[in-house]
């Protein structure tokens, strides 16, 4: 469920290690901005669903490790966020779980994402990558956010 949103979200120029929260809040919101096409402040399913089709090069209807990572920036937590969303750990994340990702985002159920919405998911979904995963690139597990 948690794969679009990364998918292109962290195709943004955010290249700095992010071992804060700061720096896990900053590239979560270049990454709302990636996704926020029309730049309303407000994520649609559809914007959510393209992005998961702009990195998808081959239009299987899965984004492999490889696509995902060629679309999003070098960033330290590149590998970790792909496994964390890998759900099923077959290798890709898979377009039909944009719907249950964009449900769970909008916590107030209005059908649509906000901002805030979408930096508490995704900071918690950075989060719990570098604790499940950290050690493999050598992070250690960093306290989680209070959001």
């Amino acid at each position: 469920m948690q794969l679009l949103i990364f998918v292109l979200g962290f195709s943004s120029v955010f290249a700095a290690p992010l071992d804060t929260h700061q720096h896990i809040i900053t590239a979560v919101d270049h990454s709302f901005t990636d996704v926020d096409t029309d730049r309303d402040g407000i994520i649609q399913l559809s914007e959510l669903e393209a992005s998961f089709f702009h990195v998808d090069f081959d239009g299987n209807k899965k984004v492999s490790e490889s696509e995902f990572e060629s679309r999003s920036t070098n960033h330290t937590f590149r590998k970790l966020v792909f496994l964390e969303l890998d759900y099923d750990g077959d290798g890709f994340l898979d377009v039909s779980a944009i719907q249950g990702e964009y449900t769970v985002m909008d916590t107030n159920a209005d059908n649509l994402v906000s901002r805030r919405e979408f930096d508490t998911y995704y900071t918690k979904v950075i989060e719990t990558a570098i604790a499940k995963y950290g050690f493999l690139i050598g992070i250690t597990p960093i306290p989680p956010s209070s959001q």
